[in-house]
């Protein structure tokens, strides 16, 4: 896609999956786009040490297919290709949760793909790398963002490269660039240099839950049917256990376990599979019970979804951008974050495009960008905040209207267990290619009232 010139270089701090979105979203506008990850990359699809929850399942919702289409035109076909197992969440996907029925199986019109996270993040690097304004360099750890002096504006990175030098002997490399996207895990280097210029840093939304996985592979017989997804959700607050069955390349099953708080899945075999016979109803436990698992069992655990408010600045530094988990790290449990960061990369390659007429397009690129993406993140929030916050160890400041609000998800999530055309809508809304004000068209609206009236 051509678009006008905003800068001559940029650089990416982080190679996941936000970040290589990231770096085609800024062929657009600039000359150069360089992506430094401090990992080394691997050739074949195997989890990397940056990625500690990469052994697990992760889901690519149909929004973040949509976003990733947009972005590279027959990505789809790139995983078909590799493995990645097609997939229609209407006809496809088992969706269940104690005391309701399955919902209504259908075919939708849209559809998305089952993988491991590995072969999801090489077949996005080998399709970026091919862009020739794109240069990845792994084994590169990125040591600060840099400033102008005195003015805070940004101006590149300095970086150090994996050798068998002692890191403290070793000169960092500096790479000036226009724009630095920070795409890491955790935007620590963002705030160090908010903190480091003396600007304020963003207020922050958190909702704490211990929440442990267990996940295992396993290969045929796994029986279960047709389905290619089964996903059993708890009952909250009287359920804390839940799991996941994913189909993935290779005939392979992916299958995690969840507990919240002290209950933690075992890793050994046996105790894997009383685990999951102990998960109601027993469908993940049925499909699994009779097949052969392949490889160790990982755990993982997760504290808390933060969301670092970016957007609320008002001195935002020229030529820096956060994005995905810098900006906002949800649950993972409910496989929103890619669809968010591939979203974002999206929005931020339209941006670009717009901003390219100004006379200093990156003046406000940054401010107009963050400001967006809360307007983006809002219904992954909510749609994962208002089940987390349904158990009372969650901490976190809860809303007035919170009772309100769970009763209202409730009634939905029983309306689409038995209405076709419900279903469609309520899992357009969960695959974030609908907003949740598709909720409040005036027949839903009276229809789950009516619902929540009835019990």
């Amino acid at each position: 896609m051509a678009g006008s010139k905003v800068g001559k270089r940029a650089v990416v701090i982080g190679a996941g999956i936000g970040g290589l979105a990231a770096a085609q979203a800024l062929t657009v506008s600039f000359d150069e786009v360089v992506v430094l990850e401090q990992d080394s990359l691997p050739a074949v699809p195997i989890p990397r040490t940056g990625v500690p929850q990469g052994r697990h399942p992760h889901g690519l919702l149909a929004g973040g297919l949509k976003a990733l289409e947009d972005l590279l035109p027959g990505f789809g076909r790139d995983l078909a290709q590799a493995g990645a197992v097609k997939l229609n969440p209407g006809y496809d996907v088992l969706f269940e949760r104690l005391g309701q029925g399955q919902s209504p199986r259908q075919r939708f019109e849209w559809h998305s793909y089952a993988m491991s996270r590995p072969l999801l993040e090489l077949t996005l690097r080998r399709r970026v790398e091919q862009h020739r304004k794109i240069t990845i360099r792994g084994g590169c750890r990125v040591m600060e963002i840099l400033g102008a002096s005195g003015s805070g504006i940004v101006i590149g990175v300095s970086y150090q490269t994996r050798d068998r030098a002692p890191e403290s002997t070793r000169t960092p490399t500096t790479l000036l660039a226009d724009l630095v996207v920070d795409a890491s895990a955790h935007g620590t280097l963002t705030l160090a240099f908010l903190k480091a210029t003396g600007r304020a840093l963003p207020k922050e939304t958190v909702i704490g839950m211990e929440t442990h996985y267990s996940s295992a592979v396993f290969s045929a017989p796994v029986a279960a049917g047709e389905f290619k997804i089964m996903l059993t959700y708890p009952k909250p607050p009287v359920q804390l256990r839940y799991g996941y069955l994913y189909a993935a390349e290779n005939n392979r099953w992916q299958v995690l376990l969840i507990g919240r708080g002290n209950d933690v899945p075992p890793f050994d075999g046996d105790g894997f599979l009383k685990y999951a016979q102990q998960i109601e109803p027993s469908s993940i436990y049925d499909a699994i019970k009779n097949a052969t698992r392949v490889g160790e069992i990982t755990q993982f655990g997760f504290r808390e979804s933060v969301w670092r408010h970016f957007g609320r600045l008002r001195d935002l530094p020229r030529g820096l951008l956060p994005i995905g988990d810098a900006i906002c790290r949800l649950n993972p449990v409910y496989g929103q974050g890619m669809t968010v960061a591939l979203q974002e990369a999206n929005m931020l390659q339209q941006l670009l495009q717009l901003q390219s007429s100004e006379k200093d397009p990156l003046a406000k690129l940054g401010q107009t960008f963050l400001a967006n993406a809360e307007l983006l993140i809002e219904d992954a929030w909510e749609t994962s905040a208002l089940p987390d916050l349904a158990y009372p160890e969650t901490r976190g400041e809860r809303p007035l209207d919170l009772e309100e609000k769970l009763r209202f998800r409730g009634a939905v999530s029983r309306i689409a267990a038995r209405d076709a055309a419900f279903h469609e809508l309520f899992s357009a809304i969960r695959h974030l290619l609908k907003p949740l004000k598709a909720l409040e068209e005036p027949e839903i609206l009276r229809r789950v009232q009516e619902e929540m009236a009835a019990v």
